[in-house]
């Protein structure tokens, strides 16, 4: 009876999933993405009995306690003020989501040895298939093949603004089906990772062909933590003393692939993109030849102007970190991030440009983000965002939690990757918690860690 009942829930999980990767397409102004989300939370639900003792613990209940009071205070002033509540409601959805497939995903791969193969089995075939979509995408988008029709508005300042996938002066990235590189390579990326750590046997085609759509994304992102691969490989090979293959077929095409790139007006000059530049198209390609360009290794390791403001932001509030409530974070950034721009408009605006050139002779002056002055800028970042809305008790927590686990288990090849896994979503640039965030996580830690002793695939 189990067993029939699990062989319907794979399949659905992983269409659950896919939906999830529908991140540039929407349906009547309904983000499918989002109907992923509920999809996975609705499949969840429906198993509750399942694992219903995850939430009836005393912690788990005086733990919800302490971040939520706070909360309720936020919440009245709200009603009161008259906030965006479906904003709030929505984050606090985002964290019910997770917990949720979270509970329900930890009981499901630890339940017997035969779905576990059955579930990873099929991940590593939808892995398979996406990563060739994607590739495909990449291509279609420089030689004007078909693509679906990315019809969800993109995520910058400006909400109506067509979705950006022509880069003039750089090599295209590959998107799939996500509105931006950087979106594909935080959903993507630990899946892959889940299955190559589950791999049996060296599989070469597998590893090159996902490792190729990840590394066609640029992302330093995704370099980064190529690093970070890379090092737990030297740690493997340490501890095991043998050498996983995979992880080498995997990292060499996302390093390559990642670094090196042609400029897609010289693939395809003549492409729909490329002939509304024709002045620059021409000069690109006036010798004659390709020209491969390459990111600075350096980038690896630079944190970029945007997050570098994100870790001052958050450094800067460690004096009275306080609960300020999840719909007050962004604006508290956007405050932040305004303040030197305001100062900028005042001086421009009020002053004679000789002032100018006195006060700001020894650098250079304009900023060029006046758009922080009216919208919402978000912090990207998981940890500052939700530390920020529910305050130190957040920090607290976490430390906690990191010192129970390393504490109730050994430091092993599964614990580290598993650690390694939750800091790539830790890291992200998306600074909310979902569901499939805590499908996941949950399949990581029950495969990891409480079922270590699976059969690989």
């Amino acid at each position: 009876m189990i067993k029939n009942k699990n062989q319907v829930l794979e399949p659905l999980i992983i269409a659950g999933i896919f939906l999830v990767f529908l991140d540039a397409y929407e349906v009547f102004s309904f983000p499918i993405s989002w109907m992923g989300q509920v999809f996975l939370l609705s499949l969840a639900i429906t198993q509750f009995k399942e694992y219903k003792q995850f939430f009836k613990g005393r912690l788990f209940f005086n733990v919800v306690l302490l971040l939520l009071v706070p909360q309720i205070y936020i919440f009245i002033n709200l009603v009161f003020s008259e906030e965006n509540l479906t904003y709030t409601a929505l984050r606090f959805l985002n964290i019910f989501s997770f917990l949720i497939l979270l509970a329900f995903s930890v009981n499901y791969s630890t339940n017997n040895k035969i779905d576990k193969e059955d579930i990873l089995i099929k991940m590593k075939y939808f892995c398979f298939i996406y990563s060739i979509f994607v590739i495909y995408i990449f291509l279609a988008q420089i030689f004007d093949f078909y693509e679906p029709f990315r019809n969800r508005s993109n995520t910058d300042s400006f909400e109506a603004s067509r979705q950006s996938i022509f880069w003039l002066s750089q090599p295209h990235r590959a998107m799939g089906t996500f509105r931006e590189p950087s979106f594909l390579i935080t959903f993507f990326c630990p899946l892959i990772l889940l299955v190559v750590k589950s791999l049996k046997k060296t599989n070469i085609i597998f590893c090159v062909i996902t490792g190729i759509a990840l590394g066609l994304t640029r992302s330093d992102y995704i370099r980064f933590f190529s690093v970070i691969i890379f090092l737990f490989l030297m740690y493997t090979i340490y501890v095991e003393k043998k050498i996983n293959f995979n992880f080498i077929f995997l990292l060499i095409p996302i390093i390559f692939f990642s670094t090196f790139g042609i400029l897609e007006c010289n693939l395809n000059p003549n492409s729909i993109d490329c002939s509304n530049y024709k002045e620059d198209v021409e000069k690109i390609n006036g010798s004659g030849k390709l020209q491969v360009k390459s990111n600075s290794p350096a980038s690896v390791i630079e944190l970029g102007v945007e997050r570098l403001d994100v870790v001052s932001f958050f450094f800067g509030t460690l004096d009275n970190l306080k609960p300020n409530g999840l719909n007050s974070v962004n604006k508290n950034y956007q405050y932040y991030q305004s303040i030197k721009i305001s100062d900028e408009m005042y001086l421009t605006n009020r002053t004679l440009p000789e002032y100018l050139l006195t006060r700001y002779d020894t650098k250079n002056f304009g900023t060029g983000s006046y758009s922080v002055v009216g919208y919402e800028v978000n912090v990207q970042n998981l940890i500052v965002f939700y530390s920020q809305a529910f305050g130190v008790t957040f920090i607290v927590l976490l430390f906690l939690i990191f010192i129970d686990f390393i504490t109730k288990n050994k430091l092993s090849v599964d614990t580290v990757y598993f650690i390694i896994i939750v800091l790539f979503f830790t890291i992200s640039p998306i600074e909310e918690v979902n569901a499939y965030y805590g499908l996941i996580i949950g399949f990581s830690y029950g495969l990891l860690i409480k079922g270590n002793k699976y059969e690989k695939i």
